[in-house]
This record gives structure tokens, sequence and C-alpha cells, in this order.
């Protein structure tokens, strides 16, 4: 039962995979542009706590609407595959 549902989870993540959901996002579904958001809740959620109570919630906003205008505006015919990214990695490594 638990491989069935590990099994679930790898397929659901595979369809909504971060490139995957900003493609939809630009393309104006709005579930992929909040699933992208809740995705990045707990990164949100931590910027947010550091800075006065006062403040917590107009920095959330400013974040979410920095993340949607960068996902709307993010060029996806330049996202390099796995192993371009990692032979960047490797050449900003040995400088």
């Amino acid at each position: 039962m638990a491989n069935a549902i590990n099994q679930k989870k790898v397929r659901e993540f595979m369809r909504n995979d971060l490139y995957s959901l900003t493609h939809r996002a630009q393309n104006g579904d709005e579930d992929a542009l909040n699933e992208i958001i809740t995705m990045l809740g707990p990164a949100i959620r931590s910027a947010r706590s550091k800075v006065r109570y006062n403040l917590q919630d107009d920095v959330e906003q400013d974040l979410v609407e920095i993340i949607i205008k960068k996902i709307k505006s993010y060029d996806l015919s330049h996202t390099p595959d796995y192993s371009s990214f990692c032979h960047e990695l490797k050449k900003e490594r040995s400088k």
C-alpha cells in the first residue's frame, strides 16, 4: 500500500514539476500558478518570519507578487537540461 502511495506521489511530481507548472502558468493556468506559490510557501514563510511583525503581511504579499511576475516573464526556451546545468556548475566551481 505504501509503495502505491509513493508511486502516486512520484507520478504527481513528474506531472507537476516546476518547469511544466511554469509553462502552464504562462499559458494562463491559475491552478499551476497557485501550485508554484504553494510549493514556495515554506520559503515565503521563512522570509516573512525574518521581518518585524507589523511588516510580515506586506513582505509576504510583495514576495508573492514578485514570484508571479517572474513566473510570467521567465524565458523557458533558455532553460538548460540537467547535464548542461551540471556542466555550468562545474565550470563555475573551477574558476
